[in-house]
């Protein structure tokens, strides 16, 4: 007799699948922003797009457009700062996953998508140099070693077992040598001169007799490392000339533009010390209540997304993480009480987290 459990499986499939088509998918969360937030957002780029689609559009639609546009742009200012300071303590993976959530959000922004780039970017030359830094390091420890081996010869002698447990040690140094030729030919070609100088030196060491017969691989490592060298000495002397430079522009430079400069970066803690210098030097200067504006505005917009921000990593039982959003701008504003009151009750539960971790002494 036929089976008909599995045409009728089939057929129960073939129900579900549609209605599953159809299912929304929910837009992921993002760390650090509140939800009501994260809405808003999408909110504001619907709208957007709904005006920008819009033949012809008042000069109030138009304002409404210019304010749509600068809201999601701060918003992008805001994630990019966050995973700016993930990359920092060396969260890369976060960062990156931060940035990705923001452009499911925002996909078509620009300031998103180049922050993406660069900061992957950033994190293939942070992994460049960590593993340059480990060749390096195992270079010099073999280096070390080689005493070590001598010894052991002499007190050996040329036995089989020696005389394997030494090629073999020459063989790594080698292999060591091969490796940190090749990072330093990297590091070269993206202008770190001071690490492939390094890495060039332990070369020529590792390699030591070999290169008596291999004068072209010699004359390679050579001819690198005095362009290292000669790099280095002229970085070193133009840096001391930028410099000098700098601060003779400085000086001509008009002060509202110096503060002009720290806020498009986004620098609070530049801004306030130059608006200060700005307001004790030239007190009717005429841009200075604009500029005023625009750094309360700024320092408004940092202060409320650090207090969400440590706020949701603090619902989460995340209060270390959220104690360090909130130090980090009570650096900005000292006095904010909410900051305050924030930080207060984080290290109190902190503190009695550590008091209920630490095992209760014995009595005698």
């Amino acid at each position: 007799m036929r089976d008909l459990r599995l045409p009728f499986l089939w057929f129960l499939l073939l129900l579900l699948l549609p209605a599953c088509s159809v299912m929304p998918t929910p837009q992921p969360a993002l760390e650090g922003f509140p939800t009501e937030t994260l809405h808003q957002v999408r909110q504001q780029s619907t709208e957007l797009e709904r005006l920008q689609s819009l033949n012809a559009v008042t000069p109030a639609q138009q304002q409404q457009i210019q304010q749509l546009r600068s809201d999601l742009q701060q918003f992008a200012r805001n994630v990019i700062s966050s995973a700016s300071s993930m990359a920092q303590k060396d969260d890369w993976h976060g960062a990156a996953q931060l940035l990705q959530g923001a452009l499911r959000w925002l996909p078509d922004s620009q300031l998103l998508t180049n922050a993406q780039q660069q900061l992957e970017a950033q994190r293939q030359l942070r992994e460049e140099r960590v593993r340059m830094e480990l060749a390096i390091h195992r270079g010099e420890q073999l280096l070390k070693d080689a005493e070590g081996y001598r010894k052991l010869q002499q007190l050996q002698g040329p036995g089989l077992m020696n005389w394997v447990e030494v090629k073999n040690y020459y063989r790594k140094r080698s292999e060591s040598a091969q490796a940190l030729q090749q990072h330093s030919q990297r590091a070269l070609a993206r202008g770190d001169y001071a690490l492939a100088q390094r890495a060039l030196k332990i070369t020529l060491e590792l390699y030591g007799d070999e290169l008596q017969h291999d004068t072209e691989r010699r004359e390679k490592i050579q001819r690198d490392l005095a362009i290292a060298s000669r790099r280095l000495s002229q970085s070193k002397t133009q840096s001391a000339n930028t410099i000098s430079e700098a601060s003779a522009d400085k000086v001509a430079e008009a002060p509202y533009t110096v503060v002009q400069q720290a806020l498009d970066a986004g620098d609070l803690t530049s801004a306030r010390q130059h608006l200060d210098q700005l307001r004790q030097q030239s007190p009717q200067e005429p841009q200075l209540p604009h500029l005023e504006a625009q750094f309360q505005a700024q320092l408004n917009s940092r202060i409320e997304t650090a207090l969400k921000r440590g706020n949701d990593l603090y619902s989460q039982g995340k209060i270390e993480r959220a104690l360090a959003v909130w130090r980090e701008a009570s650096t900005l504003a000292p006095e904010n009480v909410e900051l305050l009151a924030n930080i207060a009750r984080a290290e109190k539960v902190l503190e009695n987290l550590r008091a209920l971790s630490v095992p209760a002494s014995a009595t005698p």
